[in-house]
Order: C-alpha cells, then sequence, then structure tokens
C-alpha cells in the first residue's frame, strides 16, 4: 500500500510539472514567438515629413510618438507584414509633453496589442518593434537598464536599440504584453536607448475621443517664431477673465476648486483644502503630476507650477484649520472650454475635478489673490487650557479675536496637539504674535512663534 500511495504522488506530481511547463510556456514566449504573435497588430507610419512606428492599442486606434506626425499635413501607415497603406485620418487623443498620440487610421481593423497589467523591474527582459531606417518588421531584444526620472518626466532605459524610425514602436515583454513605447536615444552615449513608461500610454487610451481631428492641428514647436504668428497666438487666448468656481471635488467635500483665472501668460487654479475629521487631527496633502485634459481635442496639458509640495514633504493640515494653494499653466487657449482636472490615475486621494464647462461659470466680482500667496509659508498653533470653571476663554493675536477655548483638560500632564478636540487651533503665516487670553476670572498674555508647516502648543496655564 506504501508503495502504491508513493506511486500515486509521483504521478501527481509529474502532472503537476507538466501543467507548470505548459502554463509557463503559454507566458513566457521566445523572440519568434513574440515576432509571429505582434507583426500584424504593429505598423510603419509614413508621413509627409518622415518615418515612425506605431501598434494597435484599438481595432483602428493606433499609438505612436507624438514627434512622429508633429509638422506633418498628411500620414499614412502600412502593416508591417504587408505593403497595402492606409490614411490616417486624424488623431483622437495627443499629449505633447510625454510624446504620445492616438491616431486613427481609415479602412484597417487589427486587434490590439494587450498592455501588461504590471509595471517593467530592473534587470528585467524586453523585445522591441519597430522600423529602424525605414526597415519595417524590425524586433531587437535587451533588458530593462534603469527607471529614469528628468525632473519629473519618467523613462525607462532599455538596452534594446531604438533608431530612427523605430519611435513609436511598442516595448514588449515576455508575454508579448506592451510595457512602454520606444522614444528615442541619447546619442553621445552608448547603448542608452529609452521607452515611455504604460502607464502613460494607458491614461491617453482613457481619455480618447470617438472623433478624430486633423493633425495638421497639432501644435507645432519651432524655434523661431515671427510676429505674425505670435500676434495670432495671444489672439487665440481670449481676454483675460476670472471664474468663480465654487465646486467641491465629488466625494470629498474637503477640496474646493474656489476660482480659475486667464490672465497674462497664465491660466491659474485656486483651490481650498478644509480638514474637519473626529478620526483624525491631521491631514498631509501634496501634489504631483497635475494636469488638464481637453474634452474636445483630447489634448494634455500639464501644470507648470504649484505651492503645493510633494510626497517627500507633504504640507499638514490640521483639524478645524484649512489651506489654499494655486496651480499654473502655461495659458490655455480660448477654446479649452470642457475639460478635468487630473492628478496621477485619479486615484480616492487625488485632486481630480471632471467635466468642466468653464460655459456653467460666472465672472468672479470678489477675487482676493492675497488669499492664495505664500501658503507655504504657513504654520500653525494650537491653544488649550487645565481651567474651565470660569467659563469660555476668548483668545486674541494682536488685538483680533480669533476664537474661544470652550473645553478643558483635566490631565494638567497631559500636552493635547493641534487638531485635538478640546483645543483652539488656528493656520497662520509663519512669524511671531502677541497673544492674549481671558474668562471671567482670569488673564493670559505672551508671545508665540508659529514655524512653516509646523504645530506650536501653547497652553494657557499661569493664570494672571
Amino acid at each position: 500500500m506504501a508503495t502504491s500511495k508513493i506511486k500515486r504522488l509521483v504521478q501527481k506530481a509529474v502532472c503537476f510539472f507538466f501543467l507548470v511547463t505548459a502554463f509557463t510556456g503559454l507566458q513566457a514566449q521566445d523572440a519568434s514567438q513574440i515576432y509571429r504573435n505582434t507583426i500584424s497588430s504593429t505598423v510603419t507610419i509614413e508621413t509627409d515629413i518622415g518615418l515612425g512606428s506605431g501598434f494597435f492599442v484599438g481595432q483602428d486606434i493606433i499609438a505612436t510618438n507624438y514627434h512622429v506626425v508633429e509638422g506633418a499635413t498628411t500620414a499614412y501607415c502600412y502593416l508591417n507584414n504587408s505593403q497595402n497603406r492606409y490614411k490616417i485620418a486624424g488623431y483622437v487623443a495627443a499629449d505633447k509633453s510625454v510624446d504620445l498620440i492616438l491616431l486613427k487610421v481609415e479602412g484597417l481593423f487589427r486587434p490590439p496589442l494587450k498592455i501588461s497589467s504590471t509595471n517593467v523591474t530592473p534587470g528585467q527582459k524586453i523585445y522591441a518593434m519597430g522600423s529602424p531606417k525605414g526597415l519595417p518588421a524590425t524586433i531587437s531584444d535587451g533588458i530593462v537598464s534603469g527607471l529614469r526620472d528628468f525632473d519629473g518626466y519618467k523613462l525607462v532605459q532599455i538596452t534594446a536599440p531604438i533608431s530612427s524610425g523605430s519611435s513609436g514602436g511598442p516595448i514588449l515583454n515576455t508575454s508579448g504584453e506592451v510595457v512602454g513605447v520606444a522614444v528615442g536615444q541619447y546619442v553621445d552615449g552608448q547603448n542608452l536607448n529609452f521607452a515611455i513608461p504604460k502607464s502613460n500610454l494607458e491614461l491617453l487610451i482613457s481619455f480618447k475621443k470617438a472623433y478624430a481631428l486633423s493633425i495638421s492641428t497639432l501644435e507645432h514647436s519651432e524655434d523661431a517664431e515671427d510676429s505674425e504668428a505670435v500676434t495670432k497666438s495671444k489672439k487665440s487666448f481670449g481676454k483675460d477673465i476670472i471664474y468663480e468656481m465654487g465646486i467641491y471635488k465629488r466625494g470629498n467635500t474637503a477640496l474646493s476648486l474656489d476660482y480659475f483665472s486667464n490672465v497674462g501668460d497664465y491660466s491659474v487654479f485656486y483651490f481650498t483644502y478644509a480638514h474637519e475629521s473626529d478620526d483624525s487631527p491631521s491631514q498631509s496633502i501634496w501634489m504631483e503630476d497635475y494636469r488638464l485634459v481637453d474634452l474636445e481635442t483630447g489634448e494634455v496639458y500639464h501644470a507648470k507650477s504649484t505651492d503645493l509640495p510633494n510626497e517627500d514633504d507633504p504640507r499638514i493640515i490640521y483639524n478645524g484649520t484649512k489651506s489654499r494653494f494655486a496651480v499654473w499653466f502655461d495659458r490655455l487657449p480660448k477654446g479649452v472650454e470642457q475639460f478635468s482636472l487630473m492628478e496621477g490615475e485619479c486615484a480616492e486621494t487625488s485632486f481630480c475635478f471632471l467635466d468642466i464647462d468653464i460655459n456653467d461659470y460666472e465672472e468672479a466680482t470678489d477675487f482676493d489673490a492675497d488669499l492664495y500667496t505664500d501658503t507655504d509659508e504657513e504654520g500653525t498653533v494650537a491653544f488649550y487650557t487645565y481651567y474651565g470653571n470660569s467659563g469660555d476663554i476668548e483668545i486674541s493675536l494682536e488685538g483680533i479675536s480669533v476664537g474661544k477655548l470652550t473645553k478643558f483638560f483635566n490631565n494638567k500632564s497631559y500636552s493635547p496637539g493641534c487638531g485635538e478636540s478640546g483645543t483652539l487651533t488656528l493656520r497662520l503665516p509663519a512669524g511671531t504674535y502677541n497673544y492674549t487670553a481671558a474668562d471671567s476670572k482670569y488673564k493670559w498674555n505672551g508671545k508665540i512663534t508659529i514655524n512653516a508647516n509646523k504645530c506650536t502648543k501653547q497652553g494657557l496655564i499661569d493664570k494672571n
């Protein structure tokens, strides 16, 4: 019986081995399998100014680099296993800042390449498909040699060669899934090639429109602009105006979009974050990768700056206080009227406002820009007391009443923090202030120093 049991276990182990081997074979492919499975969904793009590569992300939608069609007036594509040419009808989404665009092709439908559900890691095997130097259907292999961040512009460094004409081609993992889009090489280095991460492509796909716009309408970078072009550009901005928005983020009334201004060279959005919570005395806020998506054209505009910090050094907002901040964009064209404001992948904690139509809002009459300036130099103070038998304590700073303490702490060894129940917590510009406090029986006075993005605790302890 023991022998029979061992035999059954061996048979199961062998069966499991074959199942694992078969499953692994389905997942990992060699270069020839990658080539056969993807070649019919990759294209060479031919414009009136040059060549590039691309691949299908929808049945009639091709992804490639923005620079492949930038400045072109006409474009065609042909499959890398065919000589038939197909006209590019236009683009359905574009993000010049990350060098990606989605093109709609006429009369050609192909299965889209699958985008990987996982991000790449250094050392990972990858394959590049493209048309280097106009040689279609070229496959090369390599590894991910690094993940780079060039002042917020994220790229994947790879060893698979990227030559002229390969731009816009897919970078694939060993399962034939898209993990990036080839974008170029560093010509002054050896084997320094780069791809755009798949996350940027996935985001752009989510913005695509049902109809196509002509590629001739794309913004085109020129080193020199004549005065006529500059004048035309300025006229396209429309008149200077500030809109009163007054809208809250869906599902989170702590965050409001207060105003939107188109003035001078910038378009600026003004926000307020107010923290009111029975569960948390403080909330950290920061901002990264903020952008505006034109819902009419699919164009993506990235913020130039904000006075909010990044995740490494967040702003702390304590319970019962609020903080204002602004986000600056280069002046938006006049035609940008329906848009969404996006951060990252618009997770629950992201500062996203979707489907805004500026025509629904009125011009502001009481806008005060000073409320939104230098907010990164604000700090917090918490007043508290152990005395509460003489009524509420009225507190003033520099002679101005700022609120009352209506509760007191019985435990005189306890020093409460900012935002805790029982304190009067205030957010103010950093600096030194004279304070006075009084109830029906006692008085307090002194100086407090508030430091930027810090909590200062001021107890009303010594009675006068």
